[in-house]
């Protein structure tokens, strides 16, 4: 593939609208925790929440992580109610400006076990990634303490949040928290799973668009947003150009393949 440069991407291409995604995410947080209380009232069935909960938290974790990538400089009112738009899984696991600044770590260091702090899913078998995937609020937790060697004011003011949050859920549920820990671990595996470890496979990451029935992706467009199917479908381009929306993706994919075929009708 023709290397073009970054200013020139930047320049073409649309980044994320910052409040635009947190807006998003803390929608989808309201619909998680809307949809819960219904469980809890007995008014929606649990086969119901389940799905509901499954496409509100995926959704919440697509637009969560395009925010992450939103180019800086536009004002946005809610950076301080950000921790709100975060879904809890239970009293350990990383705030937002911890988790944001991991994922650009991964960035910076994909494939690399040592400096990649979301490695533990991303390297290794699919049997040793599934369950660190299961568990990676708490892994990402412990591994970022280890790392900075601190629990820093954000940090804290997270956990502090995130005890509240349990607490209430808790006493709002009773025995009906299962289904919230069904579903938050559902999500959160299946989260990390596809987008840490299957789609940095060998024979997936570095050979282009991933090609996916046309049913499939009309299906999971409805589900999950069209833009998480992008990020599927174009995920080493993500890495390179993170800076690009989602929704952009595939544009860029399709002038990318036109300047390498001029490239090589110049050098012919």
């Amino acid at each position: 593939m023709v290397d073009v440069g970054s200013k020139s991407i930047a320049a073409r291409f649309q980044g994320e609208d910052e409040l635009a995604r947190d807006l998003a995410a803390l929608g989808y947080h309201a619909l998680l925790l809307g949809s819960f209380a219904l469980l809890c009232q007995g008014v929606l069935p649990p086969a119901v929440f389940m799905v509901v909960g499954l496409c509100a938290y995926i959704r919440n974790f697509n637009a969560i992580h395009e925010a992450m990538h939103a180019r800086k400089g536009s004002k946005n009112p809610l950076r301080p109610l950000r921790q709100a738009a975060m879904i809890v899984h239970g009293p350990l696991q990383l705030g937002r400006r911890e988790l944001t600044k991991n994922h650009r770590m991964h960035h910076a260091f994909p494939g690399d076990p040592l400096r990649d702090p979301e490695g533990a899913v991303t390297h290794g078998p699919w049997w040793r990634a599934a369950p660190a995937a299961f568990f990676q609020p708490e892994l990402t937790l412990l591994d970022f303490v280890r790392r900075v060697r601190e629990i820093g004011p954000t940090l804290r003011t997270a956990l502090i949040y995130n005890a509240a949050m349990s607490a209430g859920l808790f006493a709002l549920a009773g025995a009906d928290i299962v289904w919230w820990i069904a579903l938050t671990r559902l999500g959160s595996t299946a989260c990390w799973f596809i987008f840490d470890w299957a789609l940095h496979q060998p024979r997936l990451y570095g050979h282009g668009e991933l090609q996916l029935p046309r049913a499939l992706q009309l299906m999971w467009a409805a589900l999950f947003s069209r833009d998480n199917l992008h990020g599927i479908q174009h995920h080493e381009l993500h890495h390179r150009f993170s800076f690009v929306a989602d929704r952009e993706l595939p544009a860029l994919a399709r002038f990318l393949a036109r300047e390498s075929e001029d490239a090589d009708a110049a050098r012919a």
